[in-house]
């Protein structure tokens, strides 16, 4: 996917597929054009220019091998849209939205580097209905096309903080009173076995490191899925949709 930079120091890049593109005009994230294939279909074209007409969003038409050519060897589905940058919550605005939330439900990314485990990681969040996600600034994936792409467009529905001081914030959420359970393999305490009901933060690592030992030392909680079979970890993204929806379990059949 090709990128360029603006006169801001802001990353533009194209964002592509019929759902990211529609859920893109659907929300308040910047959007400054949308494209769509001459052969797109009629009922998709007129629900997405009425949605770009509302925001004074320019649509332009072109075949689909010219929208090839932007978005490189991916599957468009006829549709793209250029955004100049994604629009992240600032450390103070996310910690607000914390304040302001009743038993506010986190998930805190440590090193997620493969972009489709974060655009599924965030998918599933949006589902759940997560307060807020943090990621670091540094050594994680940041919002692209591919991670949009995986996320059908739920990078533009849930309030995504990017942080250069992760310890910091950290901090911050212990002073609010914020429980901090990382997800570690291995643990004796299983998610079945804690309260999930409380103001907490849910901390998962990369597959490869796990939660970085400076990150786990803010954890009050270590928490594990319990397994049967002989695999000693899930995927980072399976892993998170399943603490998360059992944090969703307890939250609405209280024990």
């Amino acid at each position: 996917m090709k990128t360029t930079t603006d006169a801001k120091n802001h990353t533009m890049f194209y964002i592509y597929g019929k759902q990211p593109v529609f859920e893109a005009l659907l929300s308040s994230h910047p959007v400054d054009k949308v494209i769509l294939a001459l052969e797109s279909d009629r009922q998709y074209v007129l629900k997405t220019t009425e949605l770009a007409r509302k925001r004074n969003i320019e649509v332009d038409f072109m075949a689909k091998s010219k929208l090839q050519i932007l978005t490189g060897a991916v599957l468009h589905q006829g549709a793209l849209a250029q955004l100049p940058y994604y629009q992240y919550l600032s450390d103070q605005d996310a910690l607000q939205l914390i304040r302001d939330c009743d038993k506010p439900l986190i998930l805190i990314l440590d090193q997620i580097q493969d972009p489709h485990n974060l655009g599924a990681i965030i998918r599933t969040a949006e589902v759940a209905g997560v307060t807020a996600i943090i990621i670091p600034a540094k050594s994680t994936a940041q919002i692209n096309a591919t991670v949009v792409k995986t996320s059908s467009g739920a990078v533009f529905h849930v309030p995504i903080c990017r942080t250069y001081h992760l310890t910091s914030f950290l901090e911050n959420l212990f002073a609010l009173k914020v429980t901090l359970a990382a997800m570690v393999p291995g643990v004796t305490t299983s998610i079945y076995d804690a309260d999930l009901t409380v103001s907490m933060a849910l901390v998962i690592g990369s597959e490869g490191q796990g939660v970085r030992k400076n990150i786990l030392k803010y954890c009050a909680l270590k928490l594990a899925i319990p397994g049967m079979g002989r695999v000693v970890a899930l995927n980072a993204s399976v892993s998170t949709a399943i603490v998360l929806f059992e944090a969703v379990r307890q939250r609405r059949i209280p024990a």
